[in-house]
């Protein structure tokens, strides 16, 4: 079970998913406590794991990353689905890696320059990992909401 949070963490933590680039005097403008006490709970929530990291959204087309797909991924049953997962994360472009229930056991995130990089990626770098029985890939048309 996760650390005990009250309200006023929870509202600090909605601001901050939100926008992180707020300071704490922003925060204690939008939450009822001072910036003193703002910062003593997200030193807190960071100690205590609720806080990962902040971090910039940026667009994938900047970085010259037109293509991006899930990657469903079956995995051999002998091979454990977390060393899989930790080969995987290691393969170019990948954005994000998930152990999953269901039909598939992880799941990737891919961003790639086109068609002939995704290629390249899926038949040189995540097809061949070791474990991998099969993928299935899905291409994003469109992004609704991200966080």
């Amino acid at each position: 079970m996760g650390p005990d949070l009250d309200d006023l963490d929870r509202q600090i933590v909605a601001h901050l998913s939100a926008d992180a680039r707020l300071t704490n005097l922003e925060l204690a403008e939008r939450v009822p406590l001072s910036h003193s006490a703002i910062s003593r709970r997200i030193r807190r929530l960071e100690a205590d794991g609720v806080l990962l990291g902040y971090h910039a959204r940026v667009a994938p087309e900047a970085l010259g990353t037109s293509v991006r797909a899930f990657v469903a991924v079956q995995r051999q049953p002998s091979v454990p689905a977390v060393e899989v997962a930790r080969s995987l994360s290691a393969a170019e472009g990948v954005a994000g890696v998930w152990i999953l229930s269901g039909d598939f056991d992880v799941m990737i995130e891919l961003a790639a320059r086109d068609m002939p990089h995704y290629s390249a990626i899926m038949l040189d770098q995540v097809q061949t990992v070791a474990g991998v029985a099969a993928t299935r890939s899905m291409f994003v048309l469109s992004s609704v909401r991200e966080r």
